[in-house]
């Protein structure tokens, strides 16, 4: 495990970049598993930049969307897939049949979140998943009481993440949800986790430095040798405040 503390949120989003960048120069038809929210925001409009100066081509990697609330549509404004290609698939001409997601309306919610497993193992598995840190400790919506083993599946939202998703939605957000299982994000051969502001310090520090438990889904991530941790100073202030600052384990 590596952690890399950054002076702000833009280096945040630069070095977090750079990880991208350095995959894609050596593999342009990388598998690209990518959340959502305002953590990830500046990484994806850096990409963004990137491509259109012709620094990197997205054009040949797969994008998984790894969250969907549930009987959403892809063309409601509220859609996880919808936010993910107005941030990033739209301004990067990703194509169609490039993407890989969740769809919140199908019919059977269950055999959906089955192919969507079936998938990444056709596809040989991630490459590198990008992944948000919640107050919960929940990563993408694998919320308190999540097992090691989970599968993408379909979940209860907590009222918590419920109350922090009101600030996007302005009205009553869903109660349930699907998401990438925890199984499936420790397997993934890189895993990004950015935190970002203080209100994820405290969630950050029980995350690296609190027991891996069920509890808070987040401290799961340990147990994966292909973690790098990328959090700004505010993220990353208990640990700034012990008598050494660890990079890696």
């Amino acid at each position: 495990m590596e952690l890399i503390i950054t002076e702000n949120y833009e280096e945040m989003s630069a070095a977090a970049a750079e990880i991208v960048v350095s995959l894609l120069k050596q593999k342009p038809a990388a598998t690209l598993a990518l959340t959502t929210g305002n953590t990830p925001l500046r990484l994806y409009e850096k990409l963004i930049e990137l491509q259109q100066s012709e620094q990197i081509s997205l054009r040949e990697t797969t994008i998984f969307s790894t969250e969907e609330y549930l009987g959403i549509s892809e063309d409601a404004y509220f859609s996880l897939y919808n936010w993910l290609k107005r941030s990033l698939l739209q301004p990067c001409d990703i194509k169609p049949d490039q993407i890989i997601r969740l769809k919140g309306d199908a019919l059977h919610p269950d055999k959906e979140c089955e192919y969507f497993s079936q998938q990444i193992e056709q596809y040989g598995g991630l490459d590198i998943i990008i992944e948000g840190l919640g107050t919960n400790g929940h990563i993408g919506f694998n919320e308190p009481g999540t097992k090691q083993n989970s599968r993408t599946r379909v979940v209860t939202l907590s009222e918590e993440t419920k109350e922090y998703n009101f600030q996007y939605w302005n009205h009553e957000v869903p109660d349930r949800a699907m998401t990438i299982g925890m199984s499936e994000i420790l397997a993934a051969k890189k895993i990004v986790l950015l935190a970002s502001g203080t209100k994820k310090a405290e969630a950050l520090y029980k995350a690296l430095k609190g027991p891996v438990t069920s509890e808070f889904p987040a401290s799961f991530l340990r147990l994966a040798e292909q973690l790098t941790v990328i959090a700004d100073k505010d993220a990353a202030q208990l640990f700034m405040q012990e008598e050494s600052v660890w990079q890696s384990t």
